[in-house]
């Protein structure tokens, strides 16, 4: 009896070193996929179709129409060229967000060419961030400083209150009233 007492735990302790093991290759796999999916996101960013792309799906149809309409109707008034990307956690890890703004906003080509006169408004609900690119050519005309205020202003209010939609599109209307203004002076 003692002899199958014994078999039977290591028989169980077998099982539950395999389990663990597995289990921890598992995850290690699921971690380098995410990664390895990251990259292959970076290296083949999809072309721009509109001026609003939305990957973590918080505009509806309508939000986003009445997004595109506004920023080009903006572009045919000014030239300037507005592109906003929401970004999901899945194409990007959060200590890489500016990182991936930044690049799809090179990648994209935001603004004319010699003009370097775009901005790209990338937002991510999930981990809380937002980032504004500006071309070299839209820096001329409008601070940091005063990007920082209209993020902090405009964007953020709506954004605490769950209303993303709301918040991108004071802000987005907030940067083209400064722009215009400045643009006059």
């Amino acid at each position: 009896m003692k002899k199958y007492t014994v078999l039977f735990f290591l028989l169980l302790v077998t099982i539950g070193a395999t389990g663990q093991t597995n289990k921890k290759l598992k995850t290690n796999s699921t971690k380098e996929n995410l990664t390895e999916y990251r990259q292959i996101f970076w290296n083949n960013l999809p072309k721009r179709v509109n001026w609003t792309t939305d990957y973590e799906g918080i505009f509806s149809d309508a939000e986003e129409e009445k997004l595109n309409n506004l920023i080009s109707n903006f572009e045919k008034e000014t030239s300037m060229e507005i592109a906003i990307v929401t970004i999901d956690t899945i194409k990007v890890a959060k200590e890489n967000f500016d990182d991936l703004s930044l690049h799809i906003a090179k990648t994209w080509a935001v603004g004319k060419k010699g003009k370097d006169n775009g901005i790209l408004i990338g937002f991510s609900k999930e981990y809380r961030k937002i980032r504004i690119e500006l071309g070299d050519g839209t820096i001329k005309i409008l601070s940091e400083k005063e990007t920082k205020e209209i993020i902090e202003n405009n964007f953020i209010p709506e954004f605490l209150k769950g209303s993303y939609y709301q918040g991108i599109l004071n802000g987005t209307t907030k940067l083209m009233e400064v722009l215009r203004m400045k643009i006059k002076q």
